[in-house]
């Protein structure tokens, strides 16, 4: 009996692309908040409303990025790419699952490999990125003030701790798929 895997496929490359497209677009914005900070938009819905966009980098209303000097931004986003460059990783770990899912392959030592770094990653790069306001605000007092004036300014909201549980779940889920898949092979070397 043939199985049909064409919808897990198709589920598989349509989360693959949402996530990369995502992460692609958070990328994107995270670089040009920092380089070319834009003000927020504000406009009309024909009669219905009216709306504003504000795209606004983590605790950097555009007041304060536009009165920053070119070398603060840059050191800004300098801070941040650590968390980028792990969150990439991270994206890039879930790409490969999601590639093999689409080619039907499930639980293999390499899949299971791969959704821990995935997991790993996600719960580094999320850390990192709430890290990054804290060490950002040091420094940058640190440069603006001197060391008479060194500020520890922690901002973790409630949905940064749901966030960072959440990426903690899918680390542990991940160690015991992989830990399960060790087992399942070394017991088939026993059979």
């Amino acid at each position: 009996m043939k199985k049909n895997n064409a919808g897990p496929a198709v589920l598989s490359r349509s989360v693959r692309l949402g996530v990369t497209g995502f992460f692609a677009l958070y990328l994107l914005l995270t670089v040009l908040g920092w380089l070319a900070p834009a003000p927020a938009a504000h406009g009309t819905m024909g009669g219905a409303g009216m709306y504003e966009l504000v795209l606004q980098l983590q605790s950097q209303p555009f007041e304060r990025l536009a009165a920053m000097s070119w070398w603060q931004r840059a050191l800004g986003l300098a801070l941040a790419l650590p968390a980028l460059l792990v969150l990439g990783d991270a994206v890039r770990q879930l790409a490969r699952v999601l590639r093999q899912f689409e080619q039907g392959v499930y639980f293999t030592p390499q899949v299971a490999a791969c959704f821990r770094r995935f997991a790993g990653g996600l719960l580094l790069g999320t850390f990192l990125t709430l890290l990054e306001p804290t060490v950002r605000g040091m420094l940058f007092g640190l440069l603006e003030e001197g060391a008479g004036q060194l500020r520890l300014v922690v901002d973790i909201t409630g949905g940064d701790l749901w966030t960072l549980l959440l990426c903690s779940v899918f680390f542990a889920l991940a160690q015991i798929l992989h830990e399960g898949q060790r087992l399942a092979d070394e017991n088939s070397g026993f059979i």
